[in-house]
């Protein structure tokens, strides 16, 4: 296990990351995971401290299947999949076209915002647009 423990402003980075439960009304579970690694990437931490660090960002009936998952888990890697597996929504190739292709900045939205929404939407799409259509 990491000897180290987490600093305090490495604690307030992690608490900044929205909270998984896995019902559908919430974030999706690829933009979560992104959010996720990006900040254990920019904490450089290990494999195991990633998966036990988890545990605390996760409620519901995720927080349940990952604790009876979790002796499973034998890299980060392993734990990603397995949550992605379980919990990501099936959309087809065509709806994700759509959805990106009908992105419009809501009235009060601020651009920052919607630049925000457009990536999230691209990371999603990527797979079926073709580098014309960029």
């Amino acid at each position: 296990m990491e000897t180290r423990q987490l600093h305090s402003s490495q604690k307030e980075a992690i608490k900044k990351i929205t909270e998984f439960s896995g019902e559908s009304t919430e974030i999706d579970i690829d933009e979560w995971l992104y959010d996720l690694n990006n900040l254990f990437s920019l904490m450089k931490l290990k494999d195991e401290t990633r998966i036990l660090e988890t545990l605390g960002k996760l409620a519901g009936p995720a927080l349940k299947w990952y604790q009876e998952n979790l002796r499973s888990f034998i890299n980060w890697n392993d734990a990603e999949k397995a949550l992605r597996d379980r919990f990501k929504e099936f959309t087809s190739d065509s709806q994700l076209m759509q959805e990106f292709v009908h992105i419009h900045q809501e009235e009060n939205q601020s651009v920052t915002s919607f630049y925000e929404h457009v990536i999230r939407k691209y990371r999603k799409a990527r797979q079926c647009i073709t580098e014309q259509q960029v």
